[in-house]
C-alpha cells in the first residue's frame, strides 16, 4: 500500500508541474460550431491540505480539464482549462465552516460569431482571476450527512488582443475585459460512516449570475476513497445543465472527474 501511495503522489506532483507548461496547444482542424448536442469532459485535480490547528487549515489545488467536440472527430484530446488555486478554511463551530480562496485560470474559448455586431472572434486562450468566499453548514443523522454550501465568487477575464474581427471596419479588435459575480448554492448528501475507507455522495448545485439570472445546474454523484492515511482519491460523474445560453461555448456537459488530495 505504501508503494502504491508513493506512486500516486509522484504522478500527481508530476501533473501539477508539467501540465501547465504543455496545456495550451491549439486544436487543429475545423472547430465545433453551434450549441446542439452535449459535451463530454474529463476533469483532473491534484491538491494538498495542511491543518494548522483544530480550527484552521490551508490548501492548494491544480486542475486540468479536457473537453470533447472542440473539433470534429478529435474526441477527448482537446484542453479547455487549467488552473491553480490557494485557499484557507476556518471551522467556526462543529457544524459550521468558512472558507475563501483565489484561483488563477487559463481558459480556452471556441470561435464565435456575433450577428448583431457583425463580428467574428477566433478561438483563443484567456487569463482569468477568481476569488470566492463560502459558508458551509452540515447536519448528520446517524451515518448520513447533509451539507449546504453558499458561495459567492467573482471572476475577471483579462483583455485579449487581436482576436475579434469587425467585418464592417475590416479591422481586428481586442476582446474586452469582462467581470461577473455569481452565487453558488450546493446541497450535498453523503454516507459518512466512521472507520470506513470510502464515502459515496450526491449533490446538486445552483449557479445564479447576478446580472444574467439563472445560469446552470450541476448534478454530481461520486465517491471519496481513503487509500491510505491522509491520501484521498475522488471519482465522480457530473451533468452540467446550462440554462443561460448567451455564451456561444456553453453547452450541456457530461463530465468524468478524478481527483487526488493529500492531507497532513
Amino acid at each position: 500500500m505504501k508503494t502504491t501511495v508513493r506512486i500516486i503522489t509522484a504522478v500527481a506532483l508530476a501533473m501539477a508541474v508539467v501540465l501547465p507548461a504543455r496545456a495550451e496547444w491549439e486544436p487543429t482542424g475545423v472547430p465545433f460550431e453551434g450549441k446542439s448536442g452535449n459535451d463530454i469532459g474529463l476533469w483532473m485535480t491534484v491538491g494538498a491540505e495542511k491543518k494548522i490547528n483544530k480550527k484552521w487549515s490551508v490548501g492548494a489545488e491544480f486542475e486540468y480539464r479536457l473537453k470533447d467536440n472542440i473539433e470534429a472527430g478529435k474526441g477527448w484530446g482537446a484542453p479547455s482549462r487549467w488552473s491553480l488555486c490557494v485557499s484557507g478554511e476556518f471551522k467556526a463551530l462543529s457544524w459550521l465552516k468558512l472558507d475563501a480562496g483565489y484561483k488563477f485560470m487559463r481558459d480556452y474559448s471556441l470561435r464565435e460569431w456575433d450577428e448583431g455586431s457583425n463580428e467574428e472572434t477566433t478561438s483563443f486562450w484567456s487569463t482569468k482571476h477568481r476569488v470566492y468566499a463560502s459558508v458551509v453548514g452540515s447536519y448528520k443523522v446517524q451515518n448520513v450527512k447533509f451539507s449546504l454550501r453558499e458561495r459567492w465568487q467573482f471572476t475577471h477575464r483579462n483583455k485579449v488582443d487581436d482576436v475579434t474581427f469587425d467585418w464592417d471596419s475590416e479591422e481586428f479588435e481586442p476582446k474586452k475585459a469582462k467581470s461577473k459575480h455569481v452565487s453558488r448554492t450546493r446541497l450535498e448528501v453523503s454516507y459518512d460512516r466512521k472507520r470506513t475507507w470510502w464515502e459515496p455522495y450526491v449533490s446538486a448545485e445552483l449557479y445564479v449570475d447576478f446580472s444574467g439570472g439563472y445560469e446552470k445546474m450541476r448534478y454530481t454523484a461520486g465517491c471519496d476513497f481513503k487509500v491510505a492515511k491522509g491520501n484521498h482519491i475522488d471519482v465522480f460523474y457530473r451533468f452540467v445543465d446550462i440554462k443561460n445560453d448567451d455564451h456561444f461555448n456553453n453547452r450541456d456537459s457530461h463530465v468524468i472527474g478524478v481527483g487526488y488530495k493529500y492531507s497532513f
